[in-house]
Parts: C-alpha cells; structure tokens; sequence
C-alpha cells in the first residue's frame, strides 16, 4: 500500500469515527440533551439556547448527515485498497462536503456552529486530495 493509499484509508477511518460523533451529536439534539453543548460554538455570545424546533431540524440533519458519512467512510476504506475504483467515493464525498456545508450555514443562522459538522466537511476534502493522489498513483504504475 503507497503513503498516498494509507493516508487515504486514515482520512476514511477518521470519517467513519466523526460520523459516530455527528450520529450521537444528532441523537442528543433530538433527545434535547445539555451534553450537546459541547458539540456546539456559541456565535452570539451568550450561554442560553432556546431554539426547540431549530434543535429539532439540526438534530434531524445531524442524524441524516452523520449515517451518510458512515457510508463515506466505509467506501473510501474500501476504496483505499484498490484505488483505481475511486470514482464512487469521489461522488459521495462531495455530497458529504456539501450536506456538511449546510449544516454549518444553518448552524450560523441560528447563531451556533457545530465543530463536527466543519470537522466533516475539512475530511471530504482531505480525502477528495488524497483519494485524488491515490488515483493517479495506481494509473502511473
């Protein structure tokens, strides 16, 4: 396996443990949950949140987005193998990078940004970057 192939499948294994955090992240929301304040950053300056339903539509999207992203890495570990078939994760990881991107603007229209949810979209394009290398390697050999 190439350093390019390695640092691929670690980008997809960190996919894989983020999307579980962004699956909890989600769950807790739903469940209306103090913990989940750790999940989040405070773009308005004060400590309170009382956005029951906008909790609701982001826990929803959390939940959604984070069992997506389970699939992404799961195909890019897989991927990470035989490099010539990235195609599939290149599809997905962009659909990630953009239901990431969402949830960060509707976390700014609510006045707070979720950490995971940009930590998700910097994994899609580290592994487009990477899976990109890896492609190219296993054509030039």
């Amino acid at each position: 396996m190439s350093p390019n192939q390695k640092r691929f499948k670690i980008v997809s294994l960190v996919i894989l443990l983020v999307a579980l955090v962004q699956v909890v992240s989600g769950v807790l929301l739903l469940l209306g949950s103090p913990l989940v304040a750790g999940l989040r950053i405070d773009l308005r300056g004060d400590a309170s949140y009382d956005g029951a339903i906008a909790a609701e539509v982001l826990g929803v999207l959390a939940l959604v987005v984070g069992l997506y992203c389970l699939v992404v890495g799961v195909t890019g570990a897989r991927a990470a193998n035989s490099p010539r078939s990235i195609g599939k994760f290149n599809v997905l990881a962009v659909v990630m990078l953009v239901a990431s991107l969402v949830q960060v603007g509707l976390g700014v229209s609510t006045g707070e940004v979720g950490w995971v949810e940009v930590l998700l979209a910097v994994l899609a394009v580290l592994g487009l970057v990477f899976a990109g290398k890896a492609h190219n390697e296993a054509i030039d050999h």
